[in-house]
């Protein structure tokens, strides 16, 4: 499932102002993301970048990707409300990370499979859209993914969270946030156990 996923989001970019009601607008950067992952892929198979090297290009692309304060606060759930600012911000932090490494070596083990995106996502409301995609493999049925996209003035779309044949990781990673608050004692606790094993155990 680690694999799906960082196949999933990896290849969600959104670095540009684009229209936060064009359904087209919320694919495009998709395209663009995908395209350029498999360029790097292809330089890694001929040789002309290392796997650490494809790891780090991976993150560069990633880490400015997703939208970290929105997904953190949904990962912390209800928590989120007992949580200090400061608290917020390293937990914010510590996702990031765990998210960029646990994903960025996932996709280092890329087998081929090929992201089949739609021409236009489904605007729910403005700067709030879904995409429905899938991942084909030969010999192996289609993968459904759907990713949720918001639209941030400054960066245009980003993930805020996927989908894979319905099972909802954002939601896994909540509760899984809920049980180190459980085993831990404190909502402080579970951000210092807060690992890339945290997001590996996918």
């Amino acid at each position: 499932m680690k694999f799906w996923f960082a196949v999933c989001l990896t290849f969600l970019v959104s670095i540009s102002a684009w229209a936060d009601s064009d359904p087209k607008a919320v694919v495009g950067p998709l395209k663009i993301a995908r395209d350029t992952f498999y360029t790097d892929v292809s330089k890694f198979n001929e040789g002309q970048l290392s796997e650490e090297e494809l790891v780090v290009r991976i993150s560069e692309q990633f880490a400015p990707l997703i939208n970290d304060r929105v997904i953190a606060l949904r990962v912390m759930g209800r928590f989120a409300r007992q949580a200090t600012d400061a608290e917020t911000d390293r937990f914010t932090d510590r996702l990031e990370m765990s998210l960029v490494d646990a994903y960025a070596r996932g996709l280092a083990a890329y087998g081929g499979e090929q992201l089949v995106l739609p021409d236009e996502g489904v605007i729910l409301k403005p700067g709030r859209a879904m995409v429905d995609a899938r991942l084909e493999a030969p010999g192996r049925e289609p993968l459904p993914i759907q990713f949720a996209m918001g639209f941030a003035e400054a960066r245009g779309w980003m993930v805020e969270n996927v989908v894979i044949s319905g099972i909802n990781l954002g939601l896994t990673l909540r509760n899984q946030f809920a049980d180190l608050v459980k085993s831990s004692g404190s909502v402080s606790g579970a951000i210092d156990s807060w690992t890339f094993e945290s997001v590996g155990a996918n």
